[in-house]
């Protein structure tokens, strides 16, 4: 809407025939708006003008800069034509473009679209910083990570950290595969900080979360009046990850439809939010998870085997926490420092309590060692946990035979925590670390009761 006011504004102000916005993107500008729509159909915007913005550093007048511009077919309808920069400290965020089509500009009305370009570059850069921090604040307002660091210094947590480092200044699509719980957000964080994109949102999903009657305006948005209840036009996640990074957690639960609709998407084409009449094309880096077998699901049918093809061109296998057992010391050591602060009491295990815990096998991963942790603390007064304060079963946990089926696993573990709460479901999910309605949503579809 702020590009769309500030087009219309010099249209009326220049007297220009054509006006329009281009990123710019030194791998190829790509048109994000004109004005007047319609006339985006019969003239294009001049990407020689883009490039002697970005060579020259400041506008380019046609009509005083004719040397510095290259001659090209887009400029041809028109008999005079300038470019304005949109910059800001240490980034470019765009261009204006005009155009007549008879007559010449006037040097009042260059720096008329000087100073609006300067306002408008700076509005730009706070809407993309406020929106930046607003998926950052309703990623952090969605759960309760443990801590958003990866942390242990076992072999398998170093060759993870190094998988990371190589993939994330790579601008491909990435699927982290790993057990439900066993810190896959923490990876698509780092994947995302470490990259080029840093400065742009990071918004994640849970896709089973998604809900089922409207999955497609969640992830694409819709206009006011699309539907019962659509009193305003509201983004999609698409839309709110533009120029960032769109993690897709437990991306095997989409819907067939938005499956097709997400590889459309992917293969860059755009997408239309529900009840627009006009496609929306965004920038975003796609990363997904999943804690299912993704090849099993293509030969049930349940999952695009096309889809799959093109959101694992990069491919990162997150260890459980039984396999770095090492890590458990230095993990429970930071969880129990936070928990102390919020307590406001010192909490700390004794050597008992830790062994039991480096010998558990964990099935919920990292997200059930913080819940046993924060339940002992709970329900202790002390500073010191000890092994009988540990809510853990007393048996051998079954994660420990070899090739056990991970659904498997997760029926075990989904039984155990809602027996343990007497059939809370709330309470299982925190137990289990995670998320309430992925829990029901697991439970309806595994046939699990509320008594385990």
């Amino acid at each position: 809407p702020l590009l769309a006011r500030a087009l219309d504004t010099l249209l009326t102000q220049t007297r220009a025939t054509f006006a329009g916005f281009l990123s710019l993107d030194p791998d190829g500008p790509v048109a994000k708006m004109t004005a007047p729509e319609k006339a985006e159909v019969d003239h294009a915007l001049s990407r020689q003008l883009t490039r002697s913005v970005q060579r020259l550093r400041r506008p380019v007048w046609l009509a005083q800069d004719q040397s510095s511009v290259e001659s090209s077919d887009s400029l041809g309808p028109f008999t005079d034509a300038f470019c304005l920069p949109l910059r800001v400290v240490g980034a470019d965020l765009g261009a204006l473009h005009l155009y007549k089509g008879q007559g010449l500009f006037t040097e009042r009305q260059l720096r008329f679209g000087e100073v609006l370009a300067g306002y408008l570059a700076n509005s730009l850069h706070v809407l993309r910083s406020r929106r930046t921090l607003e998926a950052e604040n309703s990623r952090l307002r969605g759960h309760a990570p443990a801590d958003e660091r990866l942390l242990g210094d076992s072999p398998p947590m170093r060759q993870l950290r190094d998988r990371i480092a190589r993939t994330a200044a790579r601008p491909v699509m990435v699927l982290i595969r790993g057990e439900s719980g066993s810190g896959k957000e923490l990876v698509a964080l780092a994947l995302h900080r470490q990259s080029d994109r840093c400065d742009g949102p990071l918004v994640a999903v849970n896709c089973a979360a998604i809900a089922a009657t409207l999955p497609e305006a969640e992830l694409f948005g819709h206009c006011k009046g699309a539907f019962t209840g659509a009193d305003r036009d509201r983004p999609g996640l698409f839309q709110q990850a533009d120029e960032g990074t769109l993690f897709l957690d437990e991306v095997g639960e989409l819907p067939a439809d938005c499956q097709a609709k997400l590889l459309r998407v992917i293969e860059g084409k755009g997408f239309r939010p529900v009840g627009a009449t006009a496609e929306t094309r965004v920038d975003v880096r796609i990363v997904a998870a999943s804690n299912r077998d993704l090849e099993a699901e293509v030969k049930n049918g349940a999952f695009r085997q096309d889809l799959l093809f093109r959101l694992q061109v990069m491919q990162i296998v997150v260890p459980p926490l039984r396999d770095r057992a090492d890590d458990i010391p230095e993990l429970a050591a930071s969880y129990l420092g936070r928990m102390a602060v919020e307590y406001r009491r010192p909490i700390k295990l004794t050597d008992e309590a830790l062994k039991r815990l480096t010998a558990y096998s964990w099935p919920g991963n990292v997200r059930q060692l913080w819940a046993v942790l924060e339940s002992a603390a709970i329900m202790t007064d002390g500073p010191l946990l000890d092994a009988a304060d540990l809510p853990l079963p007393n048996d051998a946990a079954p994660a420990t035979a070899p090739g056990l089926d991970l659904e498997a696993l997760e029926d075990w573990a989904i039984r155990q925590s809602l027996r343990k709460t007497q059939g809370n479901v709330t309470q299982a999910a925190k137990l289990l670390g995670v998320v309430r309605d992925t829990l029901a949503a697991k439970m309806k579809r595994r046939g699990i009761s509320r008594e385990g």
